[in-house]
C-alpha cells in the first residue's frame, strides 16, 4: 500500500489530491514540518530514511521511497494511472505533460520564489524571468483548457496548486487563471482530497 508523509496544507496536499484523482489505496501517515513562515517543528531525525531534508511531500510504495512532487507524480501516475492521468509514452500529448511536471518544479517554483524573495530585483536569477513564465503560462492557459492540453492531466495538480497559490499573490489578474482554477475546483477527487487536507 502507499504510505503519503503528509503535512496539512503544503506540497504533500497535492499529492492527496493525486492519490485520489487515481482511487488507488493508500494511508496518510501525518508527518511534522517547519512552513515557510517559521511554523510548526521538525519531523523526527529518523524521517531522513524517507526524505533527506525532512520535508514533504514523500511517499512509500511497499518499501520504495519517492520524494518531491515532479518525481512523485511521475512515479505515480506512470504506474496506476497510464493512458489516464499521464499520456502513454507513443501518446502525442506525452511531451507536454513530461515539460510540465518538470516545469514546474525547475522553471516555475524557483521563479516564484526568486520574485518572493526579490532576489530578481537587481539580477538575473539564472532561472528565467517571472515575465516569460507567465507568458509561456498565460499562453498555455488560453489555448486549451488544461495545461498538457484538451484533458486533465497529473500535471494539472503540480501547475494548478501554483497557479492557485500564485493567484492571490504573485501572478497579474487574468481570466486564464480564474477558468483554469474553477475548472480544477470542481473535480470530485479535489473536493475530496480538500476535506480530508482539512482533517
Amino acid at each position: 500500500m502507499i504510505t503519503l508523509y503528509h503535512a496539512p496544507r503544503s506540497r504533500s496536499s497535492g499529492i492527496l489530491w493525486l492519490l485520489e484523482e487515481m482511487g488507488v489505496p493508500y494511508k496518510i501517515a501525518l508527518t511534522p514540518i517547519v512552513y515557510g513562515d517559521g511554523r510548526g517543528a521538525s519531523a523526527p531525525e529518523s524521517y531522513r530514511a524517507i526524505h533527506p531534508h525532512k520535508k514533504v511531500p514523500a511517499i512509500d510504495d511497499d518499501g520504495r521511497p519517492v520524494f518531491e512532487s515532479a518525481a512523485i507524480v511521475l512515479y505515480l501516475a506512470d504506474k496506476y494511472s497510464l493512458g489516464n492521468l499521464a499520456p502513454r509514452l507513443d501518446d502525442p500529448r506525452r511531451t507536454a505533460y513530461v515539460t510540465w511536471v518538470v516545469y514546474y518544479s525547475a522553471g516555475m517554483t524557483p521563479i516564484a520564489t526568486a520574485r518572493f524573495q526579490g532576489w530578481d530585483a537587481d539580477n538575473n536569477t539564472g532561472f528565467g524571468t517571472m515575465e516569460d513564465m507567465e507568458n509561456f503560462l498565460c499562453k498555455t492557459l488560453e489555448a486549451h483548457p488544461y495545461i498538457a492540453g484538451d484533458r486533465f492531466t497529473a500535471a494539472d495538480i503540480l501547475v494548478g496548486g501554483a497557479v492557485r497559490f500564485f493567484k492571490s499573490n504573485l501572478l497579474s489578474d487574468r481570466k486564464c487563471y480564474d477558468d483554469y482554477v474553477a475548472r480544477l475546483d470542481k473535480r470530485p477527487a479535489f473536493i475530496r482530497a480538500q476535506a480530508k487536507d482539512a482533517g
